[in-house]
């Protein structure tokens, strides 16, 4: 197929059809109603927000955000109370549940839509209180900037993005989320302007649709420095991984070379089984905690557990951890070998260096062998701690002070290779990320 014939098949399944898009519209307009009838003296509006609002939501994935703008004179403590105890009681019918991301705010499920209700103050423009005030200006600026085909344009980024499995700012992706996806067309000015700019990303690359503060930029650190146009002092590649970054210049590159629709649908990634027997799998249960939490931890804990695995002399190819975001999950490692040899070679410092040398040889407990090296350096043999990967990792679970996040981790562990038994679960989805290769991509 042409690229304008993919671009055309793909646009229309991004577009929402007349009949679900008066349906949504239903909806939404209805969980607002309910949700003014809870407004008093300390709410100064309630409005639309999101892809709802900006009408560049996905065909078949709408969700509608809902923001409650309070008054500057109240108080974080009753901004938070309030945001809440709106949400739920003019969503009670709908069994609410209460979510957190740098606030909490309510989300439940109308009549098959997902509706989000969230606090935010009524701010004017770069006098920010809490983290959602900047929202509203966001859908403004992409209402007054963008028509009809710029929405088109910003559907197929997104439908692109979630194929490649990187849509979305939460931990758990660390991808591109809604907004920066409208920033993203914005700034190049179509989807294939998008993925020409993004097949050339350069390290730290700066993408800003107006002016910029050179000496703020500079402070920033992320694979990709996407400027925020209502706020150019914020850095929306903040929740872009270098993961997500390369696997989009990486799908940007094979998409121009050969347009196909499989870049618009999840394709199944390449599972090598042989690789199991170098994967060493953490089972475990967890407490139940708000998603970006947990994720947070299991994120952190495995990138502690993994680099202690290197420091005890394993090579540590890749390491992933999965959640079901209720009680069940996995760490996973996969190593060059779950063995080591009972003996390492150890350098130490230059002789010359005489202070730095004593130290070093009396903190070598007891070497099976010792000298001075052809680059002036005293080596020597040692025994070492520990061999087996399975083994260290047991014991650095056991540890307070492992790095893990503190009390996470509840019930019984099991450690195992991946070759030992048969996979499933959350141990099953780390695993398998670890032995994988990205079908839509290589």
């Amino acid at each position: 197929m042409s690229m304008q014939d993919v671009l055309a098949n793909a646009t229309a399944l991004s577009t929402p059809t007349a009949k679900e898009a008066a349906k949504i519209a239903a909806v939404a307009e209805e969980a607002k109603r309910l949700v003014d009838r809870q407004a008093g003296g300390e709410v100064a509006g309630v409005v639309f927000g999101g892809s709802f609002a900006k009408g560049t939501w996905l065909r078949g994935d709408a969700d509608v955000d809902i923001f409650i703008k309070i008054k500057l004179g109240v108080d974080e403590k009753r901004f938070e109370e309030l945001g809440v105890d709106m949400g739920k009681k003019a969503l009670k019918k709908y069994s609410p549940q209460l979510r957190y991301s740098d606030h909490p705010y309510v989300e439940a499920v109308m009549k098959g839509t997902r509706i989000n209700v969230v606090p935010c103050y009524d701010v004017e423009k770069g006098r920010w209180k809490s983290a959602a005030d900047r929202s509203p200006f966001h859908t403004q600026y992409i209402v007054e900037a963008f028509d009809d085909s710029k929405k088109g344009e910003v559907r197929l980024l997104k439908k692109f993005l979630k194929a490649a499995g990187i849509y979305g700012a939460e931990i758990s992706t660390g991808g591109f989320s809604g907004y920066v996806s409208e920033v993203l067309v914005a700034n190049f000015g179509s989807f294939e302007g998008v993925l020409n700019a993004a097949a050339e990303f350069k390290q730290g690359q700066v993408i800003a649709v107006g002016d910029y503060d050179v000496d703020v930029v500079k402070g920033f650190q992320s694979p990709v420095v996407i400027i925020d146009p209502v706020d150019p002092r914020r850095n929306l590649g903040t929740a872009v991984s270098p993961e997500s970054a390369g696997r989009l210049a990486l799908a940007a590159r094979a998409f121009l070379k050969k347009p196909s629709m499989k870049f618009f649908a999840r394709q199944p990634a390449k599972v090598n089984r042989r690789l199991y027997p170098n994967i060493v799998a953490v089972e475990f249960s967890h407490r139940k905690r708000s998603p970006d939490t947990i994720w947070g931890q299991m994120k952190r804990s495995a990138n502690s557990l993994a680099k202690q695995l290197e420091l005890a002399g394993f090579v540590v190819f890749r390491h992933a951890c999965s959640t079901d975001e209720e009680t069940s999950g996995a760490f996973a490692f996969m190593l060059e070998s779950l063995t080591l040899p009972p003996y390492a070679a150890r350098k130490g410092p230059e002789i010359f260096r005489r202070s730095d040398t004593d130290s070093f040889v009396a903190k070598a407990n007891g070497p099976l062998a010792m000298w001075a090296d052809k680059e002036i350096r005293v080596s020597m043999i040692a025994r070492r701690k520990e061999t087996d990967a399975t083994k260290l990792l047991r014991g650095l679970l056991q540890k307070k002070d492992s790095g893990i996040a503190r009390d996470m981790i509840t019930g019984k562990l099991q450690i195992y290779s991946g070759g030992e038994r048969r996979l499933s679960g959350q141990v099953k989805a780390a695993v398998d990320e670890l032995a994988s290769t990205e079908s839509l991509i290589f």
